[in-house]
């Protein structure tokens, strides 16, 4: 495709025919100075003169040709929007056409699309124009191309994220849950173990009472006695006893 062409506004032509005219002759001093490539003289030059003339369109036009040349495309737009009130519809559709060679500049392929398109309406003509269109409209299909191929990759990467976040999380929620169900078990074997325990324990106690002998009953002096005195009785009914078990009848001799 074609490249870009940058126009210079027509009023170098006509203040270099002026004479005796101050703002002719720092224009046509700045146009040399341009011609050689030499910007930052000719910027200068052309700001001179407009503080001579500060409403020409002309000069707005020079001077932002010279902010274009020097890359500040920014400050380059501004003095050509300056242009676009000017009566000539010529130098109005050069204003447009720098604009959108600016607009192309900074990639803003859009903007540059409808600022050659303007410059077409008004000098439908202009072969620079047409060329910077086409190639315009197939920056701004590549740069539309490239954005929802980006816009795709992060819904991708996005949705991707998402993904493994649910995984570790779903990972994280059954391992929370295997540990619980691990501690429970956990905890009903010590609580069988320890049941088992307190039952052992027990019977063994309850083995040990069976296998101790009663201990004695601390008793009274009282007590004692009178269990002295029952075992008396008791030996003497014993006594009695015996003595009619064994005892034998006597005949009494008259």
């Amino acid at each position: 495709m074609g490249t870009l062409w940058v126009l210079l506004g027509i009023w170098l032509v006509v203040c270099g025919a002026t004479v005796g005219d101050p703002v002719a002759s720092k224009s046509a001093e700045a146009l040399e100075h341009y011609q050689r490539g030499e910007y930052d003289q000719a910027l200068q030059l052309y700001r001179d003169a407009l503080l001579d003339r500060p409403d020409a369109p002309e000069l707005h036009f020079n001077v932002g040709d010279a902010l274009f040349k020097r890359g500040e495309y920014d400050q380059a737009l501004r003095e050509f929007e300056r242009v676009l009130s000017a009566e000539e519809k010529k130098i109005q559709a050069q204003a447009h056409y720098n604009m959108g060679n600016s607009f192309f500049q900074q990639q803003a392929f859009e903007q540059a699309v409808a600022a050659y398109k303007q410059a077409l309406e008004l000098d439908a003509a202009d072969e620079d124009a047409k060329v910077n269109l086409e190639l315009a409209l197939e920056k701004l299909q590549e740069q539309q191309q490239q954005q929802q191929q980006q816009q795709q990759d992060q819904q991708d990467d996005s949705e991707e994220q998402e993904q493994q976040d649910q995984q570790q999380q779903n990972q994280e929620e059954q391992q929370e849950n295997s540990e619980q169900d691990q501690q429970q078990q956990q905890e009903q074997q010590d609580d069988s173990e320890q049941d088992q325990q307190d039952q052992q324990q027990q019977s063994g106690q309850d083995q040990q009472q069976e296998d101790q002998p009663a201990q004695q009953r601390s008793i009274s002096p009282e007590e004692a006695q009178q269990l002295m005195d029952a075992l008396k009785n008791r030996e003497l009914d014993a006594q009695q006893r015996r003595f009619r078990a064994t005892g034998k009848a006597q005949a009494r001799d008259w």
